[in-house]
């Protein structure tokens, strides 16, 4: 698994120093100063960032059939949603958690699979800003397995854990051996809940292709192997930005129709991934700007 690969560096910028920068800031500052000298800096990753820009520019040109001036404007409003989202998480690092607030729908679908002996699968995505439910929201029931990537640096680690400890979360390390698939396993034999990204192929040849807006892209099928060895439901969550402090979480499931016939593993895995996938294009053609994939994705 290269998770360090061209397409996907997997760190959050601005290193330690810049991070520790950010947190004393808010501690001091509303969020809001952030999002200003942001706006500042986004020209600059828009011309230098060629790749990343020529990528989400092609998302909208390929998706949604739009116009290259167009596309050029969403690509900047994505940028804008992208940068926000990440500010967000530092001011709920520097302690003004209580500001910010998040509306539910179809959390009841997670509630009642908490309450069950069985675990389950949330599988993620990269849209507005999954992590922020993990610090936002809490149960005691079942304790939570969340993938993640080990590279970051030193303050996001230490802060991720900070608050994703209080809410009962455990972060599971991305490891080059596999054995976070071992840890992934045990949570789920155990009833617990696991949670990792089924938007992203971090350099797994296992994938398979789906139509997507006007557009086709390849899915990894292994965030659903896992869910289909195990016979385990899946749950799909979404979480968009609505407004400086608000945030919303959609919560659908992932079915696996069969009419009833028995089907392999291998091909549960595959109903998974595309049902997925659906409910992602769903959300994602309701919610244009907050998918931040910004690489090369459409074909």
């Amino acid at each position: 698994m290269d998770v360090k690969s061209d397409k996907w560096k997997g760190t959050t910028g601005g290193g330690n120093f810049g991070q520790k920068s950010l947190i004393f800031l808010f501690k001091h500052c509303d969020v809001r100063v952030g999002y200003f000298f942001m706006y500042l800096s986004i020209p600059f990753y828009l011309i230098f960032g060629a790749k990343a820009r020529r990528a989400i520019i092609h998302y909208f040109t390929k998706v949604y059939d739009y116009g290259k001036i167009k596309s050029f404007f969403k690509a900047w409003k994505t940028y804008n949603n992208f940068g926000k989202v990440m500010l967000d998480r530092f001011s709920i690092f520097s302690g003004q958690k209580s500001k910010f607030h998040v509306e539910c729908d179809g959390v009841e679908l997670f509630d009642e699979l908490v309450k069950s002996p069985q675990g389950f699968v949330l599988a993620g995505s990269h849209t507005g800003n999954f992590e922020i439910c993990g610090y936002l929201l809490k149960q005691e029931i079942k304790k939570i397995y969340a993938l993640v990537f080990g590279g970051e640096s030193e303050v996001m680690k230490r802060q991720r854990f900070a608050q994703l400890s209080q809410n009962n979360v455990e972060m599971v390390a991305v490891k080059d051996d596999m054995s976070h698939l071992f840890t992934l396993n045990e949570a789920l034999e155990n009833g617990n809940i696991i949670t990792l990204p089924a938007d992203r192929i971090f350099g797994s040849s296992k994938s398979i292709k789906c139509k997507f807006g006007k557009a086709e892209a390849e899915f990894p099928v292994g965030p659903f192997a896992v869910a289909a060895i195990r016979n385990v439901p899946v749950l799909a969550v979404f979480v968009f930005k609505l407004s400086t402090r608000n945030y919303k979480i959609i919560v659908r499931k992932v079915e696996c129709e069969n009419n009833g016939d028995k089907i392999s593993t291998k091909k549960r895995a595959e109903i998974l991934a595309k049902n997925f996938v659906k409910l992602l294009e769903n959300q994602i053609l309701k919610n244009e700007t907050q998918w931040f994939n910004f690489y090369e994705f459409f074909n």
